[in-house]
């Protein structure tokens, strides 16, 4: 009986363990509430802290990264430990926004020698394990190989196309627990194993844009042929299609996938994810009409559109259209939160109140017209500048520029884009999708679509393996006291005697 087969070195054995934690955490970090609770979250660092020790253990990991994209991931973690340097009361006051809470502490008889910058010290210890977890799927993504990074991608893939059935199954229901037998609470909209849908829709969108890539790129026949061979009639091509069966169910799981997270977004009634699916889809056909035709790849992504706002017809559509005429955005609280967020933002400008500091610093700065606790300001961007001040800013803008000169080294220069090639573009498009939705909520500081987001930014950096160039066959190496020994010359043949033929009339 055989054993199981073991890595062919240490450092590939690395590589696999990495790998296999990796695909633990991305099947892992939805189930519990998204993630948003003490206990999947301790579990989730602690699986971080083992994924970053195994890439320290592998040499030469950091070649997967550019030198600025190094830079700005060391200064991303550099900044919260800085909000944790003890400072001399004194020059504490002198930092801005500190005047309230010196007055405080001395009304209350505390004159500490020593305060850091943070607030709150505790919570930026906390906001500094919480970003380790995205930080290692992210080097874990670029370190991979191409054969495992698709793996990683259809696991992706599949783990969204759960969460929309579950979603869709809710929403059939009317039930948390979605099966009839418990009793849950009463829902009206898809939530999957998230506490809020917009935040099963936030999970959506990012994967919405990675399957049709994914469909597209499968629908593209005869990748490797001639120019003129993207001529062909659509019909032929189709037909070509159809005849090949492991590409048509190819496209036919891509396409349900597909079909299965645009229903999924549709029914969790959010607004900013079904207009970001829309976009998302309107983006995608724009770009993968290079290769599969203008015309072409859009009334292919026209009659997907179709065909899932059909679906949607038929579940019930008329709940989700009800959330776009009934309450608009400009009755939203999160106006108020904003004007609420962005008076702390002078407040502590440039230095910051502390990551992890918002719910409990902007009780102060929170309108009367509010009644309920506020955890989070509705809008990413807008609470990082809060709790890090100007040097967070300078990092959005260093990332976002980093994001946008990415593209012109994945965007493929030739007639053919290979699947990997689609795949890199894909993840870049649903990060846009959850980069606009940070504007308007909070879906970075989930800890499951924090981790899908840096798993999508490492496929969008990740670096293509070099051809390696094929050796041309040598000669066999001669021992130099072994002389060449001449050929034996070969004399020529005797021409064989011709047959004797007796004439039957010289008898």
């Amino acid at each position: 009986m055989k054993g199981l087969v073991r890595p062919a070195s240490n450092e590939a054995g690395l590589a696999f363990s990495g790998v296999a934690i990796l695909g633990a955490m991305l099947v892992f970090a939805p189930l519990i509430m998204g993630g948003n609770r003490p206990l999947p979250l301790l579990i989730l660092e602690l699986a971080a802290i083992a994924l970053l020790f195994l890439l320290l253990l592998r040499p030469g990991f950091e070649q997967h990264l550019s030198r600025p994209l190094l830079i700005a991931l060391g200064l991303l973690v550099a900044l919260p430990l800085v909000q944790l340097l003890p400072l001399p009361d004194f020059v504490w006051n002198w930092l801005p926004g500190r005047d309230f809470y010196a007055a405080a502490s001395s009304a209350a008889g505390v004159t500490p020698k020593y305060r850091t910058v943070s607030l709150i010290p505790n919570a930026t210890e906390s906001a500094l394990l919480a970003l380790l977890v995205p930080l290692a799927v992210f080097l874990a993504t670029v370190s991979t190989s191409e054969t495992q990074l698709k793996q990683l991608v259809n696991l992706f893939i599949g783990l969204a196309v759960l969460q929309a059935i579950i979603g869709l199954a809710q929403f059939g229901t009317g039930s948390m627990t979605v099966l009839a037998s418990l009793e849950g609470d009463g829902v009206s909209a898809a939530h999957g194993t998230y506490p809020n849908s917009d935040h099963l829709a936030g999970l959506l969108e990012m994967a919405l844009p990675v399957a049709l890539g994914l469909l597209i790129a499968n629908i593209q026949i005869g990748g490797t042929q001639a120019r003129s061979s993207r001529k062909t009639p659509l019909r032929q091509r189709l037909s070509r299609l159809f005849s090949s069966g492991i590409r048509f169910n190819r496209v036919a799981i891509y396409a349900a996938a597909g079909f299965a997270i645009l229903l999924g977004l549709t029914f969790s009634h959010s607004r900013t994810g079904v207009s970001l699916a829309m976009l998302g889809i309107l983006v995608s056909s724009l770009i993968f009409g290079r290769w599969v035709g203008g015309q072409r790849s859009t009334r292919l992504i026209t009659a997907f559109t179709v065909v899932g706002v059909a679906l949607a017809l038929e579940i019930g559509l008329s709940s989700v259209l009800s959330r776009f005429t009934g309450k608009g955005m400009t009755d939203d609280l999160r106006w108020s939160i904003f004007a609420g967020t962005i008076q702390g933002i002078r407040e502590f400008f440039p230095i910051g109140s502390g990551f992890g500091t918002y719910p409990a610093v902007f009780r102060r700065f929170q309108p009367g017209n509010i009644p309920e606790f506020v955890n989070h300001a509705h809008n990413d961007y807008l609470e990082w500048l809060f709790e890090g001040g100007l040097l967070a800013g300078i990092l959005m803008i260093v990332f976002l520029v980093l994001y946008l000169l990415r593209w012109r080294k994945i965007w493929p220069r030739e007639e053919y884009c290979p699947p990997y090639g689609f795949m890199r573009i894909s993840a870049g498009i649903g990060l846009l999708m959850m980069g606009l939705h940070g504007l308007v909520d909070f879906n970075l500081h989930i800890p499951a679509n924090a981790v899908f987001f840096a798993f999508l930014a490492g496929v969008f950096f990740h670096q293509a393996s070099p051809a390696k160039p094929e050796r041309p066959a040598q000669a066999p190496k001669l021992r130099p006291d072994a002389a060449p020994k001449p050929a034996p010359v070969k004399l020529p043949e005797p021409p064989a005697p011709a047959p004797d033929i007796r004439n039957p009339f010289a008898d």
